[in-house]
């Protein structure tokens, strides 16, 4: 079987009992990255790191979807990723090429805690009301939630323009958080929050 298993914004301790299970018993654990080593290892310490380096993410999808179509036929394989692996994570590549080479791969997706949610907890502001996640194009509803907003500055100047409070959250639960003013640049971890 092969897990795409959500780790969360960042803190172990806000894995699901099921993502703390699956990586407990999985043959093999991968993650894409330090981060989400730094998270799985607080339950696991033989962890494998896949790093997926920009101009050669699809290769290396490409070469890992190769292996894990073949071992999660035999074998309990986990994918770990910070969020939740069902919002814009590198999982989402994996499953389908995946699919694409062995369609009846067994594969299992475990909900996680979501970034865009964990943010209104870090900053105390309760959704009442629809909430729209938008790319940077529209700013109509009363809730807007920007991720990975590496321009936060330039964005929060539209959402003020257009009456709501702005708050950056950036590498929430992890080393180095930030939650406050929307700073000019952010790293890829970081989300823009307004509210009106």
């Amino acid at each position: 079987m092969l897990y795409g298993v959500s780790i969360g914004p960042g803190d172990p301790k806000l894995l699901t009992v099921r993502a703390v299970e699956v990586i407990r018993g999985a043959d093999e654990v991968i993650v894409p990255g330090k981060l989400a080593e730094r998270v799985v290892r607080e339950y696991r310490r033989d962890v494998r790191v896949v790093e997926f380096p920009m101009g050669r993410a699809d290769e290396v999808v490409a070469e890992l979807s190769e292996e894990l179509a073949e071992r999660c036929i035999s074998e309990d394989v986990a994918f770990c990723a910070l969020g939740d692996v069902m919002f814009f994570s590198t999982f989402q590549d994996i499953f389908r090429e995946v699919r694409r080479r062995n369609p009846s791969a067994p594969v299992e997706m475990i909900p996680g805690v979501p970034s865009f949610t964990a943010v209104f907890s870090k900053i105390g502001v309760f959704v009442d009301a629809p909430l729209r996640m938008v790319t940077q194009d529209e700013w109509e509803e009363r809730f807007v939630v920007v991720m990975k907003a590496k321009n936060s500055g330039e964005i929060a100047e539209k959402l003020e323009e257009l009456g709501f409070r702005v708050v950056e959250a950036e590498k929430m639960y992890m080393d180095g958080e930030y939650i406050g003013k929307p700073k000019e640049k952010s790293s890829y971890f970081t989300l823009v929050v307004g509210w009106r």
